[in-house]
């Protein structure tokens, strides 16, 4: 496909930059499936289209920080939640796979297809810049985090559920 702009779900380093994100935000201590942490990058990417997700009810003012990042939407027409999120998945799984060999995640467990960020030492200008946007955007990567601790992946009311991103009825739960 021919690209006359740059968009940075199409891109392996960008999303191996939003992996450092994330990282840097929440809690990865123990290993979390490919697919959760596929959501919560769209989500990070595309934070306005967090208002679309079907929340638990503690977690409607969401909608409203959503709604606050509309402003961010890039140039031009996107495709649907969903198409843009299958779209996005070759260059996540590029980015997961050069970051699986170079030592950032466990290979073992990316062969699980897990991603376990593995205890090195990242260049400072790296987590300087990660932790700036991160707190640039805090309310969106408190609401990831929060997504992450409370919401399950699979099963009715999983987050694959939830967000309408990925079929959740063949689940084994």
């Amino acid at each position: 496909m021919t690209q006359l702009t740059y968009n940075e779900a199409f891109d392996p380093y960008h999303a191996a930059f939003r992996f450092f994100r994330l990282m840097f935000a929440c809690d990865f201590s123990t290993a979390v499936p490919f697919d959760m942490f596929r959501i919560l990058d769209f989500y990070l990417l595309y934070p306005f289209r967090l208002q679309n997700m079907t929340l638990l009810s503690e977690d409607i003012d969401w909608r409203k920080v959503s709604r606050a990042y509309e402003a961010t939407a890039p140039y031009g027409e996107l495709p649907d939640d969903n198409s843009l999120f299958a779209r996005m998945e070759p260059f996540q799984r590029a980015a997961a796979t050069s970051l699986a060999h170079t030592g950032c995640l466990s290979l073992d467990a990316w062969e699980r297809n897990q991603i376990a960020f593995l205890k090195v030492d990242f260049p400072t200008p790296l987590v300087d810049r990660c932790v700036s946007l991160n707190d640039k955007m805090s309310d969106i990567v408190r609401i990831l985090c929060d997504m992450k601790q409370r919401y399950p992946l699979l099963g009715r009311g999983g987050l694959k559920d939830r967000t309408g991103l990925m079929e959740f009825r063949y689940d084994s739960i």
